[in-house]
């Protein structure tokens, strides 16, 4: 790999501004590219994976039919909850297998409207898999593609029924601790069953692990780890998804088993993990490629119409010309790159001093902000507090009287994130801006959780207006109020 182009692609992600946190590129099982971009730090932080998660659970499942704990993707959902009373039974429900759950063809009522809402419901429910189980029938299973997380969180439910252990727990005995893979964080439910449809945390490094595995057909280190079978069949289009339902699929673009495949096209035979926020492993077998990155923009998505692609279809077949000072010029420049902007200096606006310390009394919002109130201490440092509701009091049980929480975090006006410990113990980024319009910018950058919110605050009198959107796309434009309490 020419160490100019991928200078190139370095350069290209922060010219564009995209929320890009880190991007590794692996070829003929070397390293040709590790970075991590400001304010996501390369201290061997864990990542949130969002629905790469999907893809994992796929190959925990290959796994456990390789080893007999599933005698096979043809048994019957339904055959693993005989104790439940399921709720809109019928001759289509019982006819769903492992394959409909894997290939996003079970034909409940989920996944056909933007935004996954039967996840949102799903999540807020009391029993994430009674919920799934209850959904009526759209269709037949295998007639319809769909993309819908509570069949991902069906297979972690059927896992744990068949081997007698968490999802998380098979997986740290038969897949991360064969792959050397140490650090994790994946959630459960209310009920203990591992999130098999999102939010796995795994080091960028790690998540290439599975990719390797996957481009050498299951093997690792001389270990059949993963049958090559399950790998070339779980890499294969299972379902059909020309009739779009909940996203747009463009030509050439297949679902095998929670992998994405590309049939069409310069990247044909290449297949993929992705999840929201820009979180991908994609594999090219004709090149011998494995690439993760990780963010928080969903545009990072977009292998074929952003920089890597262009990189990536740029790799000569033949061996290069050693070029010593190519490399150290790269190395030089990453370090540029990947860090921090210069603080820049602002002016405070006259209505910084007039609010400063003001708590504001808040309209029921998304994030559960209560109250809130900004500290300005001079033109570069400040502080916000806020009240909001802790979630764990009345998510899951509407009877209980909600808690309330008091948080503090200091932030800077100068461009330069300040950091605090945040969900997981991971670190959050916070930084505050006022615009030219005198309105006031708050960004809480999750980071290795993903969401990213921005506020923007306009103050007039005794109101603060405020818009909230999440660059993800969780939130978009959310608007409310606040008054000032005296």
């Amino acid at each position: 790999m020419d160490s100019e182009s991928l200078l190139e692609l370095l350069s290209y992600y922060r010219e564009s501004k995209l929320n890009i946190h880190s991007m590794l590129i692996i070829r003929n099982g070397n390293i040709g590219l590790d970075a991590c971009f400001y304010p996501f730090t390369p201290d061997g932080t864990v990542h949130d994976l969002a629905s790469v998660t999907k893809s994992i659970t796929s190959v925990l499942i290959g796994i456990a039919i390789d080893q007999g704990f599933i005698e096979s993707v043809e048994q019957p959902l339904l055959s693993y909850f005989p104790e439940r009373t399921i709720a809109n039974l019928d001759a289509n429900k019982e006819k769903i297998t492992i394959e409909n759950l894997l290939t996003m063809t079970s034909g409940f009522i989920c996944g056909y409207q933007p935004g996954e809402k039967e996840h949102s419901e799903m999540f807020t429910s009391e029993d994430w898999v009674q919920f799934v189980l209850d959904l009526p029938m759209a269709r037949g299973p295998g007639q319809e593609y769909a993309y819908c997380s509570g069949n991902s969180h069906l297979l972690s439910a059927i896992l744990t029924k068949a081997s007698g252990m968490s999802m998380l727990d098979f997986a740290q005995k038969h897949l991360f601790a064969p792959l050397g893979i140490n650090e994790v964080i994946w959630p459960a439910d209310p009920q203990g069953i591992t999130r098999g449809w999102g939010d796995i945390h795994l080091h960028p490094h790690d998540l290439a692990k599975i990719g390797y595995l996957y481009l050498n057909k299951g093997l690792w280190q001389g270990k059949q780890l993963l049958s090559a079978a399950w790998v070339e069949k779980s890499t294969q289009a299972q379902a059909d998804r020309a009739i779009k339902t909940n996203t747009f699929i463009r030509p050439g673009r297949d679902y095998g088993y929670a992998w994405h495949l590309v049939s069409e096209g310069p990247f044909s035979g290449m297949y993929y993990a992705a999840g929201r926020g820009g979180q991908s492993l994609h594999v090219l077998p004709g090149a011998n490629i494995v690439t993760v990155i990780t963010g928080g923009e969903n545009e990072l998505l977009e292998f074929d119409r952003a920089g890597i692609g262009e990189f990536i279809l740029s790799i000569s077949d033949q061996a290069l010309p050693k070029n010593t000072e190519g490399n150290e010029n790269l190395q030089q420049k990453t370090e540029v790159i990947t860090a921090a902007p210069s603080p820049v200096q602002k002016v405070l606006p006259e209505i910084a001093q007039i609010i400063s310390g003001k708590k504001f009394l808040l309209d029921e919002n998304f994030l559960n902000f209560k109250t809130i109130s900004l500290s300005f201490k001079g033109q570069e440092e400040a502080e916000v507090r806020f009240t909001m509701i802790d979630p764990t009091s009345e998510k899951f049980n509407q009877l209980v009287e909600p808690v309330f929480t008091q948080l503090a975090a200091p932030m800077r006006l100068d461009g330069i994130y300040t950091l605090v410990p945040g969900r997981f113990g991971l670190s959050t980024g916070i930084i505050g801006n006022w615009d030219t319009n005198g309105d006031f910018l708050l960004t809480i950058d999750e980071m290795a959780d993903i969401n990213v919110f921005e506020l923007r605050m306009s103050f007039e009198a005794d109101k603060v207006t405020i818009v909230l959107n999440e660059k993800t796309g969780l939130i978009v434009n959310e608007t409310f109020e606040g008054v000032r309490q005296h």
